[in-house]
């Protein structure tokens, strides 16, 4: 075999092993922001004020927490842990209403609000996940 026909098979073989790993790498980044599984939600009830709460547990360990503050009309979305996934809350204005903790390294809260008017009643839920997707509780009513 010459020298050139052996370059060339080793510049085939890097090349190869360069593209393996580069799709190697890419489908482990999405395998660590998979959906979680056995997600449980638990609604504290429209509180004395109008707030409402809203936990998030995944098999069994808590995982965070969205609420709706009544004064002052703000979504916080608590994420506590690294545990590879985001919490949202959302509360149903037009445009819908978004404090997400997704991207951000944890522990870490976001905060949204902005003035309604007052006595609209509205929708709110809270979700976990990340880049593929999410589980959410059911909605839950809410007024400002």
């Amino acid at each position: 075999m010459n020298t050139s026909t052996l370059k060339r098979g080793m510049n085939l073989l890097t090349a190869t092993v360069i593209t393996v790993g580069a799709v190697m790498t890419v489908g482990s980044g999405t395998a660590s922001a998979a959906v979680p599984e056995n997600v449980r939600f638990y609604d504290s009830g429209k509180m004395s004020d109008g707030s409402r709460f809203v936990e998030v547990f995944v098999n069994g360990t808590y995982s965070g927490i969205g609420y709706w503050h009544a004064d002052g009309d703000t979504l916080e979305a608590v994420d506590p842990h690294p545990d590879g996934f985001g919490i949202a809350a959302y509360l149903s204005t037009s445009p819908v209403r978004e404090a997400s903790t997704y991207g951000h390294s944890s522990p870490y809260t976001a905060k949204t609000g902005g003035n309604l008017t007052e006595d609209k009643s509205y929708k709110f839920w809270v979700c976990i996940g990340g880049n593929a997707g999410q589980k959410c509780s059911d909605q839950y009513s809410v007024t400002s």
